[in-house]
């Protein structure tokens, strides 16, 4: 018999909800019947005074008239074969006013007679935290300035005459505030007094390459560990983000913060020149996220324009017509590492293409040639390039003959590895490049990428615009047509510049890391069009703050048009195995800071390996991203798996990026017994995507309140709190109907139709196993003569993980209220006879398969149902309803309907009666 508690027992939990809610399932066996109908099952607890008390739970009867569906598939349960559930809800008004923090176990017993058995040691307790929630009117900036004085106390140096810092230029929200604070004085390297921490969530740099999540309670412990942005929860029950920064005269703008014990904050830039000046800022919001979305938006607006970012920029290639973001593609790296050559990855993307067809599938539309092409004089870390071309050995017809081969197998677009310093020791002093280009012999202290010091030779600055035009232009020439640039934060790694090691020399180190970013990206823009980088080893504040300056000096829609790919964590490692939930935890937290440079980057997640037994929780990962989906490994990988098995689609449709769910930000979900949550929210189609994932190692299961976690998606795409829907009036959509949301599971292919009144869903995954659900509201079309109601939602291609987002954007928007009045294209578009309706649906091109969700009532706020039948469908004008394209359960209302391919939007129209 397994056990499983809510809140996770030996966690830290909040709770910011009017409810404290308790929740114990039993997952059982027939041979485990030991409390299925006389158990008794109580939290033993604190939570009304000192005095410990056992408080009942009351047994939960799972069946279709209980407010709580269950979305357990007992099949992952092992070997259960039934579940009982018990559950608790606690009014935070009924508890004590002083009440702050309680604890609580669980023990339950399968009758009176017998002995109370405890479900853990009181080691292991679950503590929580319990705030009254707070009013959603707008707060003065006074509110929000002694949330300030209250987290940041004076140093024991200042105390006595000043706080060691100043705090101005406030700008104040309907839910938060946001401020720049800076030293007092540049003497002291102490900052201030982090205090009313409840929870935190740093952001560290694992070394100068990658920002790894860090979390902990009220004692900031980050060790040696330089933190880029820090997001804490107060005691008040108000977030705060903290985000350093640098206004100093070097072309760097980024700065760190170290915590010293007590939580004493010190303050540095990045180019570790003291003269430099450094800024806090700082985001109060009622919403995590948003606080830190303050936060960094305070940061862009202070920093300067971009220097050596010539306002002419070059005239961009054509943009090319397979986009990296939305088709699939091959890297070479854990096939080949760097032994890679020409007749290896030919034969390794003929054998794939084959098996791909032999199983009607497409092969990749791109492919990476990464680490291994180069003419250098040794591959690994201390490896100097000795010409921009590739090596003859590896590749007799150089590029162009493996780009042209490429082409004959269907590959669209071809792309190369290189590093932002050329390779990874930078240039061979002794080769043709010397010759041509001027270096600059420069200091490289010990890394854990290269594990010891070494001098390295660089093309120096007023030569590297010369070099990578020269580079890109042959690139160019050879078929290629994006790059993946690595090791870009190896700068920081230097010491000395030409020999010489002082705050000088570091402001040269500095202004040559811009000018190799300039060069770089111009060369690209010119030679491969916007959109041709992949940023790799470049999780550094310094490119943080660029990106940011990148934004705020471009419109929206020029910085969209060259929208870059952008690393977002450290690297797969398949062969190790405890990486796994890591790579997928470290990912999915890091959008909570990367998601706000989403202007101009995409992220990428790195590739993954199919024939796996975690290949497919990394590919519905790279899915739900809304990055980069690529795959790697020799051919033999290819064989069995299909793509499609792995969710994983000729064509994917655009999308946001997940946002985590508040109840996963500040623990460390690969130790925590609970799943890892995001949304996405589809507006297009009124949905939100929730994806779910395991990512520790053990079996989970966590109660959901999915109409909440839906309103709290709409609420933060809008970026405005408590912000919602309006439905029409112009006799499409009929509020007094109720509301109602089609929720379809993608790993059991089920449908629940269900009213937004339910409370709690739980689910339940292994180790390493993830499923999505997707929520779409439906609209409620009502006949004028019958009263009858129908319920209606188009739920996209559910072939796909994130199907809804191949329903057309800006289809549904004239359902909702419009501030410009246009009438465009509807998702669904009703006339109404009696009982019987038209529905209209626009899908993107390339869809393959559509479903749609129905429902019927004889009138509004009727739970009478009505027996639905289709009479007829019609895609893009062509009646198909004798064929065998479509398919319509009568018992769940699910109509799945098959498309053919279209390089032009699908309409799909759809006859209904009762």
């Amino acid at each position: 018999m397994q056990i499983f508690v809510y809140p996770p027992l030996g966690t830290l939990t909040s709770v910011h909800k009017p409810q404290v809610r308790f929740r114990v399932y039993f997952a059982y066996s027939l041979a485990e019947r030991v409390c299925a109908e006389a158990g008794k099952v109580e939290i033993w607890t604190n939570i009304y005074n000192d005095e410990w008390q056992g408080i009942p739970l009351e047994h939960v009867v799972s069946d279709d008239t209980h407010p709580e569906l269950i979305f357990i598939d007992l099949k992952q349960l092992e070997s259960a074969s039934s579940m009982l559930q018990f559950s608790l809800d606690i009014d935070v008004a009924a508890l004590p006013a002083h009440l702050h923090r309680f604890e609580f176990t669980v023990r339950w017993r399968s009758s009176h007679l017998v002995d109370w058995k405890w479900v853990s040691g009181f080691e292991h307790n679950a503590s929580v935290i319990v705030y009254r929630p707070l009013p959603r009117t707008r707060a003065p900036v006074s509110f929000w300035q002694q949330q300030l004085k209250a987290m940041l106390k004076p140093t024991a140096e200042s105390e006595l005459t000043s706080p060691g810092y100043i705090a101005d230029s406030w700008h104040a929200s309907s839910s938060g505030a946001s401020c720049i604070i800076r030293p007092q004085s540049s003497d002291n390297d102490i900052l201030c007094q982090m205090a009313a921490v409840e929870r935190y969530l740093a952001f560290v740099r694992k070394d100068h390459f990658w920002i790894i999540p860090q979390y902990g309670s009220s004692s900031i412990e980050t060790g040696k560990f330089e933190v880029v942005i820090l997001l804490v929860e107060l005691s008040s029950g108000v977030y705060a983000a903290l985000m350093p920064f640098s206004l100093g005269s070097t072309a760097s703008h980024g700065a760190v913060l170290t915590v010293q014990p007590s939580n004493y904050l010190c303050l540095q830039p990045v180019s570790r020149i003291r003269t430099e000046s450094v800024r806090v800022a700082v985001g109060f919001n009622l919403d995590p996220h948003t606080a830190i979305q303050d936060a960094m938006h305070r940061v862009q607006q202070s920093l300067p324009p971009l220097r050596g970012r010539s306002t002419s920029l070059p005239e961009p290639a054509p943009a090319h017509t397979c986009s990296l973001d939305r088709n699939r593609g091959y890297c070479t790296w854990n096939g080949f590492y760097q032994n890679v050559t020409h007749d290896g990855l030919i034969s390794t993307l003929s054998a794939i293409r084959n098996a791909a067809n032999q199983r009607d599938e497409l092969p990749f539309a791109w492919v990476l040639i990464d680490d291994g092409w180069q003419t250098v004089d040794k591959y690994d870390g201390y490896g100097r390039l000795h010409d921009i071309y590739a090596n003859s050995e590896k590749f007799p017809g150089q590029l162009k003959q493996t780009a042209d081969s490429l082409t004959k197998l269907g590959i669209q677009r071809v792309g190369v590895w290189h590093t932002l310093w050329g390779y990874w020791g930078g240039i061979d002093p002794a080769g043709p490049l010397a010759e041509r280009y001027k270096l600059v012999k420069c200091h490289r202290k010990w890394t854990p990428v290269v594990k010891s010091e070494s001098d390295v030779w660089l093309i120096s600055p007023e030569s590297v615009h010369a070099f990578y035009d020269s580079f890109y232009f042959w690139l160019s020439e050879q078929g290629v047509s994006f790059v993946k640039v690595d090791y870009q934060a190896a700068f920081e790694s230097l010491d000395s510049y030409d020999g010489r090691s002082s705050d000088a020399s570091r402001k040269l180190i500095i202004e040559m890391y811009d000018a190799y970013y300039n060069a770089m990206e111009h060369a690209a823009l010119k030679y491969f069009g916007r959109g041709s980088i992949v940023y790799c080893m470049a999780q550094s504040p310094h490119l943080i703050t660029r990106a940011m300056r990148l934004q705020q000096q471009c419109t929206t829609e020029d910085v969209a048009a060259e929208r870059m790919m952008f690393r977002n964590s450290d690297d797969y490692f398949p062969d190790v195995i405890t990486s796994h939930g890591w790579h997928l935890n470290c990912n999915m937290t890091n959008t909570v800071w990367s998601r706000c440079l989403s202007k101009y980057f995409i992220g990428d997640w790195d590739m993954f390996q199919p024939q796996r037994a975690e290949s497919h929780v990394h590919a519905v990962a790279r899915i739900v991203s809304g990055g980069l989906v690529y795959m790697t490994g020799r051919a033999a990988d290819f064989t069995a798996d299909s793509m499609c098995d792995l969710g994983i689609n000729e064509h994917m449709a655009p999308h946001a990026q997940p946002l985590l769910d508040s109840d996963c930000l500040f623990a460390d979900m690969t130790k925590a017994p609970a799943i890892l949550v995001s949304t996405i929210v589809v507006p297009g189609n009124d949905s939100v995507v929730i994806a779910l994932f395991n990512v520790s190692s053990d079996l989970a299961v966590t109660p959901m309140s999915l109409c909440s976690m839906y309103s709290t998606a709409i609420e933060r795409q809008n970026g405005i709190q408590g912000a919602s829907f309006t439905l029409s009036t112009a006799g499409i959509a009929h509020p007094s109907s109720g509301e109602y949301f089609a929720i379809y599971q993608r790993s059991t292919n089920r449908l629940h139709i269900v009213p937004s009144t339910l409370s709690l869903f739980a689910i339940a995954l292994l180790p390493l196993k993830c499923d999505t659900l997707t929520m779409t509201r439906m609209v409620s079309l009502r006949s004028p003569e019958s009263g009858a109601v129908l319920y209606a939602a188009c739920l996209g291609d559910t072939s796909q993980y994130m199907g809804a987002a191949t329903v057309e954007r800006h289809v549904h928007s004239v359902l909702l209220s419009s501030s410009s009045g246009i009438d465009s294209p509807t998702l669904l578009h009703a006339h109404t006879k009696q009982r019987q309706w038209n529905i209209r649906a626009r899908i993107i091109p390339g869809t393959c398969n559509v479903a749609f969700a129905f429902s019927a009532t004889e009138a509004a706020g009727s739970t009478c149902p009505l027996a639905l039948s289709v009479s007829q469908v019609r895609v893009s004008g062509r009646d198909i309803s004798d064929s065998a394209d479509w398919n319509f359960d009568t018992k769940t209302g699910m109509l799945d309907v098959k498309l053919s391919r279209s390089t032009a939007s699908t309409f799909v129209t759809i006859s209904l009666f009762a």
